[in-house]
């Protein structure tokens, strides 16, 4: 019990001492009844407080929570936005080079050799194949610190 609320109920006590007890009161029963009531009165003040502090506690986590889940959000939003130029930039050049291999076969595009064509297409597929494998193993990676981070 903390020394503040110790005084507070021994000062409580000691002014109703009178209202109380008759003045001729046994001091064995007299002590065990005061500090029966102290026990109570410290439960019931202890309660008190704990579920206010309780609730405030639990606004405050919710508040922090919630700011915490807007920067979570808003970073999770400029890593998508910066993968999505990274991704869309080397499939447009995918699609840029497939599209000339497929007008030369087609015979609306006349190039001396469709072979570095083809190789920079190839260069570019592999390029996008390594983006998205590295993008899946990150972000299974992620997933599977998480479950470890949760099941600790």
């Amino acid at each position: 019990m903390s020394e503040t609320l110790k005084t507070v109920l021994d000062k409580y006590i000691e002014s109703q001492n009178k209202v109380v007890f008759r003045e001729n009161a046994v001091p064995e029963d007299k002590d065990g009844y005061v500090d029966a009531i102290k026990k109570s009165l410290t439960d019931k003040i202890y309660d008190e407080i704990r579920a206010e502090v309780r609730d405030e506690a639990l606004a405050d986590a919710s508040k922090i929570i919630e700011e915490k889940a807007g920067l979570k959000r808003i970073d999770e939003f400029r890593k998508l936005a910066i993968n999505g130029v990274i991704v869309a930039f080397f499939v447009g050049l995918l699609v840029n080079q497939s599209t000339d291999i497929i007008d030369y076969w087609k015979g609306s595009f006349q190039a001396s050799n469709i072979w570095i064509t083809v190789g920079i297409a190839v260069a570019l597929l592999v390029i996008c194949i390594i983006i998205f494998t590295y993008m899946f193993i990150s972000e299974l990676m992620k997933m599977l610190r998480k479950d470890k981070n949760e099941t600790n």
